[in-house]
């Protein structure tokens, strides 16, 4: 084939509101090859893989040429689109959540791939597919539904979806930004084997290096750096390079023991979504103000059912949750679990675009656990709380009116993260909060977090990027066969 698998020339989009998401892009990806797209949170990375598939809001401006295969995509009506995506141009989407409907199973989600082209899915291939990707069990997991798995579980599931028809090109935005090394590996090398051609949008400058021919650096919507990848990885000559490699490779954390009081402890809690899954089994754990506790284990060994449980979203099988030395539940089977005060347990959850009300200017969205605490703040303290409060995690030139949906999913993120510590709870627990964030952006949440709990906050944080987690979090347990062991 004489054209590159997916060509991009001179694009420019600029939404609605009239912001400049990408600013004269240009570069080719061809056939047989990979290429990796990196940069901060906001640098227009995902607005190219929505430009690409045809899926930019409506009244949108779009400049330049888009062709895969050879094939105008940027003109192409919405018929022509719908029979290109998932057999043309494939795509692994950065929220595995909004991509499964939450009343239909797994397994559903998976052969849409084929059903969406009035084809019938080859005998055992969900299965298949998900055992070559480490998800035990394949045939009877796929039957169960979307908040069976965990994200990183469900991640994989749209990975065996996005490469059912061997499309030409895949796009694959942060694919494995809840899967841990050794599975992230696994799932990108499965991916470029299933896919022609691979455009990887990702923050793990490693794993593009590792999974990727060449590489594009995007800022503020601009190219600012492109080239073969172990060259520039190697020896960037831009300082948008430099400070994202810089930022990859925090140092572990330094410190005495914490000698504070417990917040929140577990005793002998147990936890079952059925009798043949027993994911937490018999856990004691303490966490302590002035302190950071990390969690670490592979995708579905129950690191975010333990979150759940020790911030009383969820009520154990069996065992004790003691919040500030009182039970949180109630012997009965009813009834909501009793804190100390209102927000004295703030969650950050694990998919941030869904945690967000999408009919919320920003402001309201990130202010709203002060009312909820009994404040009463005009609208204009209530903004200039909010816009102060973004602040600190380097999001100061957001427009605070705008909607969850023009942010980036690594905006969103750290607005979820925001709204958590704005009240100021006791305890804060997290669920890989830096999954989708640039190295920057990470090492910035990460100083937050520090920075709370030297203030006196509890802070629990689930991740699967043990290397990070090292940097800032006192201590590190390891889930394994149900318990969290140091």
């Amino acid at each position: 084939m004489s054209d590159p698998a997916l060509r991009i020339e001179s694009l420019s989009v600029r939404y609605p509101n009239g912001f400049e998401a990408l600013h004269d892009i240009s570069f080719s990806v061809p056939v047989d090859a990979a290429v990796g797209i990196v940069g901060a949170s906001g640098s227009g990375k995902s607005t190219l893989i929505r430009a690409i598939l045809g899926l930019l809001p409506s009244g949108s401006h779009v400049s330049g040429e888009i062709t895969v295969g050879g094939h105008d995509v940027l003109h192409a009506d919405t018929a022509t689109m719908r029979t290109w995506r998932g057999r043309l141009i494939g795509y692994v989407g950065q929220d595995p959540f909004a991509a499964c409907d939450p009343l239909r199973s797994v397994r559903h989600h998976i052969e849409e791939a084929w059903h969406a082209h009035r084809l019938r899915p080859p005998a055992d291939a969900v299965a298949q597919g998900l055992a070559a990707l480490a998800v035990a069990d394949p045939d009877r997991r796929a039957g169960q539904r979307p908040h069976q798995w965990s994200g990183g579980m469900l991640q994989r599931a749209t990975t065996v979806a996005a490469a059912a028809h061997r499309p030409l090109v895949t796009l694959a935005d942060e694919p494995t930004s809840a899967l841990d090394t050794d599975l992230a590996d696994g799932s990108l090398t499965l991916l470029r084997k299933s896919c022609r051609s691979l455009l990887l949008v990702s923050h793990d400058l490693a794993s593009v290096g590792r999974h990727t021919d060449h590489v594009v650096v995007l800022d503020r919507g601009r190219v600012v750096e492109a080239g073969e990848a172990a060259v520039l990885l190697s020896s960037p000559r831009s300082t948008v390079t430099s400070s994202l490699l810089e930022a990859s490779a925090p140092r572990p954390l330094q410190r005495p023991p914490v000698n504070g009081s417990t917040a929140v402890e577990l005793r002998s809690v147990s936890k079952a979504y059925d009798e043949r899954t027993p994911v937490i089994t018999g856990t004691d754990l303490s966490l302590h103000r002035h302190e950071i506790v990390g969690v670490v284990g592979p995708s579905g060994s129950g690191k975010s059912t333990l979150l759940r449980l020790l911030s009383g979203q969820e009520r154990p099988d069996s065992g004790d949750v003691l919040a500030d030395g009182m039970p949180l539940w109630t012997r009965g089977r009813q009834g909501s679990p009793r804190l100390p005060r209102r927000g004295w347990i703030m969650p950050v959850f694990q998919d941030p675009v869904t945690s967000l009300n999408p009919r919320w200017a920003l402001w309201r969205t990130i202010s709203e656990p002060l009312v909820l605490r009994g404040e009463r703040l005009s609208r204009r303290q209530r903004q200039e709380r909010a816009r102060a409060a973004l602040d600190g995690v380097g999001l100061g030139h957001i427009d605070i009116s705008r909607r969850p949906g023009s942010l980036s999913v690594g905006e969103c993120q750290r607005a979820a993260i925001v709204r958590a510590v704005i009240a100021d709870p006791g305890v804060i627990v997290a669920d890989e909060p830096t999954a989708s964030l640039d190295a920057e952006a990470a090492a910035t949440v990460a100083a937050l977090f520090r920075r709370l709990a030297d203030e006196g906050a509890a802070v629990l944080v689930v991740s699967h990027d043990e290397r990070r987690l090292r940097s800032y979090a006192d201590r590190v347990l390891r889930m394994h066969q149900g318990r969290a062991t140091p």
